[in-house]
């Protein structure tokens, strides 16, 4: 664990960057609710940010908790009880899960905020630009305490382990990343062979097989399954990197299926009672996509 000391030094801490962020300190106060506010509307850029804040008792202890960060940015002494109080933060942090992208995103976003406000209360003068160097600072110091904290914690807990709990997890994250890749391998080949069948019935149409009519209905579906495909296969791999998987992405495959089949069949006037329940299916599976698309924009 750093000491503050040691981070003051790093960071060219001086008396004269508290003594900044003292003359500014009434700012925590004042802009303390509209901060707040600008920080939940910010937050709705995670889609899954509602998952960590599943309440609105949870959001009301989270709102008061950033309230009190916010404005012990500026009156707090930088002393090893503030680095205590910034190690328990990302402690709390791993315990939710809560990726450490977020806590590198939301600390840009409370510095390009402050610099607004610093320029709206000081305009752009050279008091105004000690004062932001200051709070440059004091963000920095904070996002490295809080990174660090996160990290010493997933080492502790990973050393807390025993031996064989270390090697079953080790598989299990090979087997995982396993299945990964022979996934997105298996939809890069499905896409393959799909625009290798979409060329072979434009073939098939341009040589008088196919009449043109099914056979440019026919091609349009398929370019349909590809597009579905495609969207499956951007999704598995941002789930790779480590975002949440979307299940509308399967339903929108399932209704590009779905749509194929009605495109081909609707041709034939004798299929009317298939017909008839392929538009149910698309009804039903359309309804299932907005209820998800509903739910996945809440959160």
């Amino acid at each position: 664990m750093e000491t503050i000391e040691g981070l003051k030094v790093h960071y060219n801490w001086t008396e004269e960057d508290e003594e900044n962020l003292r003359r500014v300190s009434w700012m925590g106060e004042k802009y303390k609710e509209e901060f707040i506010e600008e920080f939940y509307r910010y937050l709705k850029n995670f889609p899954d940010a509602g998952k960590y804040l599943s309440s609105k008792e949870v959001r009301e202890r989270h709102k008061e908790k950033i309230k009190r960060w916010f404005v012990s940015l500026f009156t707090s002494k930088y002393d090893a009880q503030y680095l205590k109080g910034l190690y328990s933060v990302g402690e709390t942090h791993l315990k939710i899960g809560l990726p450490l992208h977020y806590v590198q995103a939301l600390i840009s976003f409370v510095r390009g905020y402050l610099m607004n406000i610093i320029n709206r209360e000081m305009g752009k003068s050279t008091e105004a630009s000690r004062i932001l160097i200051s709070i440059n600072k004091a963000l920095d110091i904070n996002l490295d305490v809080m990174i660090n904290s996160f990290r010493e914690e997933e080492l502790r807990l990973y050393h807390a382990m025993g031996k064989y709990q270390k090697i079953l997890i080790e598989n299990i994250r090979r087997i995982s990343w396993f299945f990964d890749f022979f996934i997105v391998l298996t939809l890069a080949m499905v896409g393959v062979f799909l625009i290798l069948w979409i060329i072979y019935e434009i073939w098939l149409i341009l040589a008088g097989v196919l009449p043109l009519e099914r056979g440019g209905l026919s091609v349009l579906g398929s370019i349909l399954i590809l597009y579905a495909i495609s969207e499956l296969l951007s999704e598995e791999i941002k789930h790779i990197k480590g975002s949440a998987l979307s299940l509308k992405i399967f339903v929108s495959v399932a209704l590009a299926a779905v749509i194929r089949k009605v495109l081909i069949i609707s041709l034939s006037p004798e299929k009317f009672q298939e017909l008839t329940t392929l538009s149910l299916v698309i009804l039903a599976l359309g309804v299932v996509f907005w209820l998800i698309y509903r739910v996945e924009s809440k959160l």
